[in-house]
């Protein structure tokens, strides 16, 4: 026998971690490490508030991996190096991790997967990212599903993994007490400051408040259905940041939604699912992370408007529905989902800017950026990817907020400027008379912007140019 490693990346938890426990169960004991890998700080989307919430999880890890007897190893640079030499250094042969399903990860378990190899060693993969393995969910054809409703469908009937059991010791392997710990990135190294502090802090990182939000959400999913789309209340789960980081482990998450009987709880089921529909997509059509996945829209004819870009931005579309959505992401690293597809499609179908460069924007500020599920979910506002939204239907900011925000709870926290003005006009305070406005403290064009565009105008305009386009093929 010999002992293992477990590699620890995006499953930052003790519970449910199958890798843990597969390498908890080595007889010679067990080293845990994670490796901060080039570019993680800024990469091709470096967030600050992601990188704040990530230490803060290592350390709590840290802790309760030093609770059941080990600890945190923390190595840096090139995990094809780094991971192969620790487990030469303490003779290892297996190192345990949890299967990830991006292209950046693939890619990178198979050079340490070839490195170990040629070292007489194996890197052992566990099903601990997903509800269901991608791989194992299949069309009759053999292939991979583009749709989610044939996917969910075939998702509910997949196989699932027992819960793993949570370590309650764990040796260190014999000789390794000189083992070098490593010290995790710094802060001023992952562009870490003051305000991604707070907003990592205020959502709540590490295994303790994740379990104690999944507790949370799973008693209350009762009443999912009817408030997830309500804003103002801000009734949804939170859980997506969690989730990425795997502080809480999302197969426990479906089955102690499973054992609820309420329609909130399946709705609430239905939207994990979208996660590993996702995961599908990305795994399988790894094109979609730069381009349209429907052939028929490269090539797009984007409008290139600086201005209009950072207005949207910033929060100052002149549409508080809009406003409000991106002002909460700069102050929180978070934004109500449904207010994250009326953002998306204006910026798409209003502005008719690239998509590219919303993503990119979300995946900068988001504490829950998921390459998977961010790429998918903007390819569906912008009407480009996997079962995407259709290009002819487009958010109505106007009506979604009077839908969805009809007391103005949501937009007025968030846009101050627009507070005062009654609730007629609080959706269109460019339509209030003069006299309302200057009451209301919100004079539009001095107070509060003017609409950057039409949203009828601009509405046409995206049809034609959509239609021109998909027709071209």
């Amino acid at each position: 026998m010999s002992p293992a490693v477990v590699w620890f990346r995006r499953d930052l938890r003790m519970t449910d971690n199958p890798a843990l426990a597969a390498a908890a169960s080595a007889d010679d004991g067990v080293v845990a490490v994670f490796c901060f890998e080039p570019g993680l700080a800024t990469g091709r989307h470096g967030c600050p508030n992601r990188n704040a919430y990530l230490l803060a999880s290592l350390r709590e890890l840290d802790e309760n991996l030093k609770a059941a007897g080990s600890r945190l190893h923390h190595r840096h640079g090139d995990p094809a190096k780094e991971i192969p030499r620790l487990a030469a250094e303490i003779g290892a042969a297996k190192v345990h991790v949890n299967r990830d399903h991006t292209v950046h990860a693939r890619r990178r378990d198979r050079a340490v997967a070839s490195a170990l190899a040629d070292d007489g060693r194996e890197l052992v993969g566990h099903s601990g990212l997903t509800c269901a393995e991608p791989a194992q969910i299949l069309t009759g054809e053999g292939g991979p599903f583009r749709v989610f409703t044939p996917f969910y469908k075939a998702w509910l009937n997949a196989p699932r993994r027992d819960l793993a059991p949570k370590p309650r010791k764990l040796r260190p392997p014999e000789g390794t007490s000189k083992l070098e710990a490593g010290r995790p990135a710094s802060e001023s190294d992952m562009g870490i400051d003051a305000a991604p502090k707070r907003i990592a802090e205020a959502d709540g990182p590490g295994e303790r408040r994740g379990r104690e939000r999944m507790r949370t959400a799973v008693d209350g999913c009762s009443d999912y259905k009817r408030m997830r789309d309500l804003p103002g209340p801000d009734r949804t789960t939170r859980l997506s940041p969690s989730l990425h980081f795997g502080t809480i482990s999302a197969r426990e998450l479906e089955t102690l939604i499973a054992a609820k009987r309420s329609e909130g709880a399946k709705t609430l089921r239905r939207q994990v699912c979208w996660r590993d529909f996702y995961l599908n997509v990305i795994r399988n059509f790894p094109g979609n992370r730069t381009e349209e996945y429907d052939e028929r829209f490269r090539g797009m004819r984007w409008n290139d408007d600086p201005d209009s870009l950072a207005a949207w931005k910033e929060g100052r579309t002149g549409v508080p529905w809009i406003d409000a959505g991106m002002r909460q992401l700069l102050a929180e690293g978070w934004m109500h989902n449904r207010v994250r597809m009326a953002v998306a499609s204006y910026l798409t179908k209003n502005l008719l800017i690239d998509w590219r460069e919303g993503e990119a924007h979300f995946m900068h500020h988001l504490l829950d950026g998921d390459e998977s599920q961010n790429n998918g979910n903007w390819q569906w506002s912008a009407s480009t990817g996997v079962d995407p939204q259709p290009y002819f239907r487009i958010f109505n900011p106007i009506r979604q907020q009077k839908r969805f925000d009809p007391d103005g709870e949501y937009v007025r926290r968030w846009v101050p400027e627009v507070r005062e003005l009654p609730d007629e006009h609080l959706a269109t305070p460019w339509e209030a008379p003069e006299e309302v406005q200057k009451e209301a403290n919100c004079v539009v064009g001095d107070d509060y912007p003017e609409p950057l565009v039409d949203l009828f105008e601009s509405r046409d305009e995206a049809l034609a140019r959509y239609g021109d386009q998909r027709g071209s093929d």
